[in-house]
Formats: structure tokens, sequence, C-alpha cells
């Protein structure tokens, strides 16, 4: 898979998954969305291969595994996926702002 066609495929699966959770009542932003994708896809449970192309299935898989783990009620997982969202958003930015002084 072709870098341009396997980005372009991460952001139709992040925008999917954004859609799916508003009509389900959430809304997700596409940062929390990528944190997401990425942790499930690394982690080794889920029996994702980065070296493989993603089949129709592999990517219902894991829009179905974004999905619930996105709906989670007290959730200390998703709390801490947001947390680090929030962090890199916010602090990234200062530690760039600072080293330009």
């Amino acid at each position: 898979m072709s870098g341009g066609h396997a980005e372009s495929l991460i952001k139709d699966i992040i925008g999917d998954i954004v859609r799916e959770c508003a009509v389900r009542g959430h809304a997700v932003s596409e940062t929390l969305v990528a944190f997401m994708v990425k942790a499930v896809v690394l982690d080794p449970r889920n029996g994702f291969n980065g070296d493989r192309i993603l089949t129709k299935q592999d990517v219902q898989k894991l829009e179905g595994l974004c999905l619930d783990k996105l709906m989670e009620k007290c959730s200390p997982c998703l709390d801490t996926i947001k947390m680090q969202v929030y962090f890199d958003l916010n602090y990234t930015s200062r530690r760039k702002c600072l080293c330009l002084k």
C-alpha cells in the first residue's frame, strides 16, 4: 500500500468513527479518534499487523473496536487517552513557544 493510499484510508477510518460516534450521541474530536485508532492497532491482542494491507474486514474490526472503546462509560483507559490528547495539544505547543525565546 502506498503511503498516500494508507494515509487516505486512515483519514477515512477516523472520519467514519467520528460520524458514527455523533450518530450515537457522542461528540469526539478527530484527534481523540486518531489516538484511539493508534492505540487499538498497536495493541497486540487485537491482531493487527502493520506490515500488511488492511482488508475490509480489518477496517470493520478496527472501527468496531474503536467505537466500543469510545462509547465506554466510566473508562479509565478512555480517560487516560483523553488526558494524553489534552496534554499533546496544549503542552506541545507551549514547549515549542518556550524554545523559540
